[in-house]
């Protein structure tokens, strides 16, 4: 049988619970997320290293990520000036030398590593909607089951446009 003690203490514990409950503050996903990898971060590879990547016959290689605070992070590159976020999940990359956007082919890959969160999508959007003219546009997402899939930063993806 239960104190009066221990029936008090269960008591206060359960009205705390209840009031941090009913007092929290409800954020989307992107605002209550913090900014940790899925990976500890490799020491070695600094954000916005522009170059640093041998790719021989890519024109455009590179890993980028744009950051919760609308920021963008290379974390290596070849054949970028750099890269913009314009929007949440929508990263804009400035070739190097300039390319006919509209003639490119882009293969893009999700980095586990370097990204925030799991359940992610990346797409190469052929339009280039939303990017100044001569960008390569590149949205991306997070799968949620919720909405199906819903704008998100802090997805880190490769492109490499031979």
């Amino acid at each position: 049988m239960k104190t009066n003690k221990q029936l008090t203490a269960i008591a206060i514990m359960s009205a705390v619970l209840v009031g941090t409950l009913s007092t929290a503050k409800v954020t989307n996903a992107q605002e209550s997320r913090t900014p940790k990898t899925n990976d500890p971060e490799n020491t070695k590879v600094a954000p916005n290293a522009i170059g640093g990547v041998d790719a021989p016959s890519a024109r455009v290689a590179a890993l980028i990520r744009a950051n919760l605070d609308g920021s963008v992070s290379v974390f290596r590159s070849k054949g970028i000036a750099g890269a913009t976020r314009p929007q949440v999940g929508l990263v804009c990359i400035q070739p190097s030398p300039a390319l006919d956007v509209t003639k490119i082919v882009p293969t893009l890959s999700i980095d586990f590593s370097r990204s925030f969160i799991g359940n992610n999508l990346v797409e190469y959007r052929s339009a280039g909607v939303g990017c100044p003219s001569g960008n390569i546009a590149v949205r991306t997402f997070v799968l949620d089951p919720n909405v199906d899939k819903r704008p998100d930063d802090g997805v880190a993806f490769t492109i490499v446009v031979p």
